[in-house]
């Protein structure tokens, strides 16, 4: 018996990482899972053989797309109980780094794609009795880093919007949360490390950054995800559901 056994749910940005590996998790734990990717690139792993799992190609930052998705939801599975927002993109630098068109491409993945996953996923959450909403922040939701100016701005952004849905829809069942991950060692994260010196000096730098002493597994975050879904935690909303393998702990 799966924690989601029944429920439907989007994942958008299942297409590497941690999407990707939320996806199987949530599918493994009993979900009707439609998982959105942004290109129609083949995703191998993405190919099984499971009418619980339908992958549709849809630009998060496109309204009628993400419309189209909703419907497509429900048609397919009758109902939407869960949406994750989890599409996102990362272009380091400094404020003087990133151009304008840099700022407006990260808030329109960033931002808007979890604006609208959410607000055209209400109506339906709310249909079937509630729902939960995941949106995924960062650590950079609570503190800053170097060289992240853009993507630290949009994450932000992302834990307070959550927070607004949190409070204007708890009393109808809604749940909204924000999962905050440390590093994570994905493609995403690939132009911040390089950035910064490189593999070798992220290896040598993240005991001291990251306590834990490793990177953070995508199923670890897979895992958590899951949680905040299912019933085990309907009493959860408005957070910063933080797993940061200890990086907040000293802030």
């Amino acid at each position: 018996m799966g924690l989601l056994d029944g429920k439907t749910i989007i994942i958008t940005g299942a297409g590497r990482g941690i999407g990707l590996a939320t996806a199987l998790h949530l599918h493994d734990e009993g979900a009707n899972v439609i998982a959105t990717v942004h290109s129609d690139r083949r995703v191998p792993e993405l190919d099984i053989d499971s009418d619980r799992l339908v992958v549709r190609t849809v630009d998060v930052a496109d309204e009628e797309q993400v419309k189209e998705l909703i419907q497509f939801a429900v048609d397919t599975f009758g109902e939407l109980n869960g949406i994750v927002n989890n599409a996102g993109i990362l272009i380091p630098g400094t404020i003087l780094d990133a151009s304008l068109e840099d700022f407006e491409r990260t808030f329109a993945v960033n931002v808007r794609g979890v604006f609208l996953g959410s607000k055209y996923a209400l109506p339906e959450l709310l249909k079937a009795g509630g729902g939960s909403i995941v949106n995924f922040g960062s650590i950079n939701s609570i503190g800053a880093e170097k060289l992240l100016t853009t993507y630290t701005a949009s994450k932000g952004a992302v834990l307070q919007l959550t927070r607004a849905i949190a409070l204007d829809y708890g009393a109808q069942g809604i749940r909204a949360n924000t999962v905050c991950p440390g590093f994570v060692d994905t493609p995403l994260n690939i132009p911040h490390y390089e950035a910064l010196g490189g593999r070798e000096a992220l290896e040598e730098g993240l005991p001291d950054f990251q306590p834990i002493g490793r990177p953070i597994t995508t199923l670890e975050i897979a895992q958590s995800v899951s949680f905040l879904l299912s019933d085990r935690s309907t009493a959860i909303t408005g957070t910063a559901f933080v797993v940061d393998g200890g990086v907040l702990a000293g802030a």
